[in-house]
């Protein structure tokens, strides 16, 4: 059974797609023919750090989009994506506990935690678990495939403000806390996401 998977990639953003996201519609095209693709892709810019973009592509597994990656088609979405990738970028694969639906809010929040100590990871996903269970899984979070160690958490939010004083609450605040305690807060800022269905 395949697992679904989501693909993750931050990058520089140019001053072209900051301008104009719909540049990178030619690429989703592409990307929107592959095989166990799940549409819409999303994109967005950083609100703390407009120089710094994000997609989200969900895939019914992992190997489909290791097969996309391998397929001739490939070469052609690269050259597409060229106008908007500023140079550096990252790309993860995570399995979330639930279906990301945070893409879908006005406002997205990304964490990147990484585990200080292996011994920690039960009580990292314990804490976790009980902010998803919370928030009825509008945030869900799992373990990037490419490290065991690098957690990925995506939260969904009404405004970037929502999201303040949500964790300003004496019960969040504290389970954050332990959790900042637990694991480093490598990366966290918010987004909101523009929908490509690439029709």
């Amino acid at each position: 059974m395949p697992t679904p998977t989501t693909e993750l990639v931050i990058f520089d953003a140019t001053e072209t797609v900051r301008k104009d996201r719909s540049i990178l519609k030619p690429a989703f095209e592409i990307v929107s023919k592959s095989n166990g693709v799940q549409m819409p892709a999303y994109i967005g810019m950083q609100i703390e750090n407009p120089a710094k973009g994000c997609v989200f592509m969900n895939w019914d597994s992992l190997a489909h989009h290791q097969a996309m990656m391998a397929s001739p088609s490939y070469a052609t979405l690269l050259e597409a994506l060229k106008p908007a990738y500023g140079g550096w970028s990252k790309m993860y694969h995570v399995i979330f506990n639930a279906h990301p639906i945070a893409l879908q809010q006005p406002v997205t929040e990304v964490l990147l935690l990484t585990i200080k100590k292996p011994s920690h990871r039960a009580e990292v996903f314990d804490i976790l678990t009980k902010l998803s269970d919370s928030t009825k899984k509008m945030l869900v979070f799992g373990s990037a495939l490419e490290d065991n160690n690098v957690i990925i958490v995506i939260g969904g939010w009404k405004s970037v403000e929502a999201h303040w004083q949500m964790v300003a609450n004496p019960e969040p605040k504290a389970a954050l806390e332990r959790l900042y305690a637990l694991a480093n807060k490598d990366h966290l800022f918010h987004t909101t996401l523009t929908p490509f269905t690439g029709k």
